[in-house]
């Protein structure tokens, strides 16, 4: 059964004119925009997309480019994209910057050689200057600036703020927060996990992990050496959770927690809590917004922030 603007409407108890603002990331009470997603999720809807093709027969391919495609939230939304897309006739390349801000501007530069129709980026540093032209963008995951491009992004302060309540609730008292040494994401992850980290009375220990693989284990392994009296780890993703995890096997003795599940936290013998963020929900709008712009739609840049739910992984 087809999902449209009047059940989330009535499911949410709004009104569907509220609905289509949402959906069109305009302004709405706080409040009423956590009803209508709730709904939306409950319902397991879906922008039809169809309803917004693509006039020029040309707009063939969109470009896509993410800082780390091993990073399982950037996996599963570009994989997501793709699906869509393809649903819907486009093509996508796909291009992984690795966290370089020069590798980023190449492959900026290649889309736009390419005459890609539009682009979703999650940009390597605040400062990006896009210099795209007329080809439209939607940035995702990560803000730059004051460049007038829709977004989507995820309430990394709140969730972080909100996780430091939950391991509080399990009892933790001492807590260690290994989190990247900069970016957007990062940086409001970390103030998030301050913040409620104070307000919920946790002694904090924070640690600036580097991107780069084995640099990165090297700084886990020395937070963990120097502060092992924490009786619970939190990490800014997955990945650097699992660097945690292998240097602890057998000796975890603490909870844990992350940004982003994925599947093999289900095989720790600890009790673990993650941030799991909508990714397909995110995907879908970042795409719902893209093909709006390609078809000359004009407007104010849209910004779309998503709540993130704390969980046990799935």
């Amino acid at each position: 059964m087809t999902v449209g603007i009047k059940s989330i409407a009535a499911a949410a108890g709004v009104s569907p004119a509220t609905v289509s603002r949402v959906l069109a990331g305009k302004s709405v009470r706080p409040a009423y925009r956590e009803r209508v997603e709730k709904a939306m999720r409950g319902l397991d809807y879906r922008p039809n997309l169809a309803a917004r093709r693509l006039r020029a027969p040309e707009a063939g391919a969109v470009g896509i480019i993410v800082p780390d495609l091993a990073n399982p939230f950037f996996t599963a939304f570009v994989r997501t994209v793709e699906e869509l897309a393809w649903r819907e006739g486009l093509r996508v390349i796909i291009c992984d910057s690795n966290e370089d801000q020069v590798r980023e501007a190449t492959y900026r530069r290649f889309l736009r050689e390419e005459r890609v129709a539009g682009l979703i980026l999650a940009p390597v540093s605040p400062e990006t200057q896009l210099d795209l032209g007329a080809t439209p963008a939607v940035i995702f995951d990560r803000a730059i600036g004051n460049e007038p491009h829709d977004s989507v992004m995820l309430d990394n302060h709140g969730a972080a703020t909100s996780l430091t309540g939950a391991l509080k609730q399990k009892g933790a008292r001492t807590v260690l927060g290994l989190f990247g040494d900069g970016g957007v994401a990062a940086d409001a992850r970390a103030r998030g996990f301050a913040d409620g980290s104070a307000a919920h009375g946790l002694d904090t220990r924070l640690a600036s992990i580097p991107y780069e693989h084995k640099a990165r284990r090297r700084a886990v392994e020395a937070a963990l050496a120097e502060h092992e009296e924490v009786d619970a780890i939190v990490a800014v993703n997955s990945d650097i959770l699992l660097e945690a995890a292998l240097l602890l096997r057998g000796r975890l003795g603490r909870a844990l927690a992350c940004f982003d599940d994925t599947r093999w936290l289900k095989l720790l013998d600890v009790e673990v809590l993650v941030v799991a963020q909508p990714v397909e929900e995110m995907a879908h709008a970042a795409l719902a917004m893209l093909v709006e712009r390609m078809t000359d739609e004009a407007g104010e840049p849209r910004r779309l922030v998503f709540k993130a739910q704390i969980s046990k992984p799935m």
